[in-house]
């Protein structure tokens, strides 16, 4: 296989990478997780609250990364976008200090929407600034010959995300919390993502060459990766995004409660030390198997990928039948598992997110950031908590106290089954991509 001449990223273009990667994934872990754990733990335990949370926070931040895409390609700037919304996205985070907690039953259903449209506001300002401006700038800098490091890097970030969040915050959120807890969190982590917006208006730089693009209408380009002969002329882009769906619907079927699945349903009491060690170990194999990729080719990697995160979901599945009994060997199982599951969800980032880079036609980077929201964000973040409040439901069956409801651990055999279906956009994939990969190299070489 042929390599490229240059594939190396400068000092400044791999700080930027990681800086504004890992203080993205901050704002979007409190926001994916703590703030789904904050609904479950101070407003509401019913599965709806947390859907429609999801749901709508994923059709928010889908219109907004559309229009954030179009405004990057049309303006041919990216980094006053991410600095100032980094800036604004903190404080939208702080806001949650602001709302009151373990509200009385008559006022459940107001506390929940009230929780909802913030998180939708959180997450139309971390779109544009992330999802859209972030990620253009990302595409810009990168080629072909790196972009399985760069994403597989940058789908390692939520982990080190996560133990920020988790190391040095989590103890304020857990059940013996106090409002003013929750307040320091909110606040604090609101701070970090402002702080790096600020940091952001010295460090980064926009790619030289990068001219605005004002021929159609912002109507045409907000449309334009979601029109049906644009699909057409660019089928490999979304079946490659198909696969990051399938693969981001399993995921999103426990994310949301996986807290609660480890603390509460796995009982699961000093969860710490496990959730460190399949961080750290899930981030180390992720990254040698991302410089695999690029040396050897992403073709030899998508089977056995899928086939490691089917088998990892029904690992920590397997769980179950030791709960109460034997803690020290569910917790065994957990790390076993979670290593393969979380390592899964960041490989598939440098499979399919990189091959999805490499088929973006030249000056349309921003664009067709909205496609890739739509596919990996919008549908999976709609299905998965339904079929996840569909498991719970079944679960809890009879049930009629929501403090009483369990999360089960038939979640992860849902996100099993899911995962069965991510061979079919792997098959086209891997048909195809390398030959398109083969001749980016070309064109770089020469």
């Amino acid at each position: 296989m042929k390599t490229a001449k240059t594939g190396a990223l400068g000092f400044r273009v791999w700080s930027s990478i990681i800086l504004f990667g890992l203080i993205g994934q901050i704002a979007w872990v409190v926001e994916n997780m703590y703030f789904s754990r904050f609904m479950q733990n101070e407003i509401t335990r019913a599965p709806w609250a947390t859907t429609l949370m999801v749901a709508f926070s994923a059709i928010f931040a889908t219109i907004s990364t559309l229009i954030g895409g179009a405004l990057c390609d049309r303006s041919g700037k990216r980094k006053i976008f991410i600095s100032a919304g980094y800036i604004i996205w903190g404080f939208t985070i702080m806001m949650f200090a602001l709302v009151p907690m373990q509200p009385s039953k008559d006022k459940i259903v107001g506390m929940a929407i009230l929780v909802v449209v913030m998180d939708c506001v959180m997450s139309i300002i971390g779109s544009i600034s992330n999802d859209a401006a972030f990620n253009t700038w990302v595409t810009d800098v990168s080629s072909t010959a790196n972009r399985a490091r760069v994403d597989t890097v940058l789908a390692v970030m939520p982990l080190f995300a996560l133990a920020v969040v988790f190391g040095g915050f989590d103890s304020l959120t857990n059940a013996s919390a106090t409002h003013s807890d929750w307040k320091k969190f909110f606040v604090m982590l609101g701070l970090i993502t402002t702080v790096g917006g600020i940091i952001g208006l010295v460090l980064m730089k926009d790619k030289q060459g990068i001219k605005g693009n004002k021929n159609n209408s912002f109507i045409s380009d907000f449309t334009y990766s979601l029109q049906p002969k644009i699909i057409k002329q660019n089928k490999m882009l979304y079946w490659c995004l198909a696969g990051n769906m399938v693969s981001a619907i399993a995921y999103q079927i426990y994310v949301n409660y996986l807290f609660n699945l480890v603390e509460g349903t796995m009982k699961i009491k000093n969860y710490i030390i496990p959730i460190g060690i399949i961080m750290l170990v899930s981030a180390v194999l992720s990254v040698v198997v991302s410089a695999l990729m690029d040396k050897k080719g992403k073709k030899h990697f998508y089977y056995p990928t899928i086939i490691a995160g089917i088998i990892g979901c029904i690992i920590i599945w397997f769980a179950k039948f030791y709960i109460g009994e034997n803690e020290k060997l569910v917790t065994i199982i957990l790390i076993i598992g979670g290593i393969l599951v979380i390592g899964v969800s960041l490989v598939m980032a440098g499979l399919f997110t990189a091959s999805y880079r490499d088929y973006i036609p030249e000056g349309k980077e921003g664009l067709f950031q909205g496609c890739r929201m739509v596919m990996y964000v919008l549908v999976p973040m709609i299905i998965g908590p339904l079929v996840a409040q569909f498991i719970i439901n079944t679960a809890n069956r009879g049930v009629t106290d929501e403090s009483k409801i369990v999360y089960p651990m038939e979640l992860f055999l849902g996100a099993a089954f899911v995962m069965l279906f991510c061979f079919i956009p792997a098959a086209i994939v891997r048909k195809n991509q390398p030959k398109h990969h083969e001749e980016l190299l070309e064109k770089i070489n020469n």
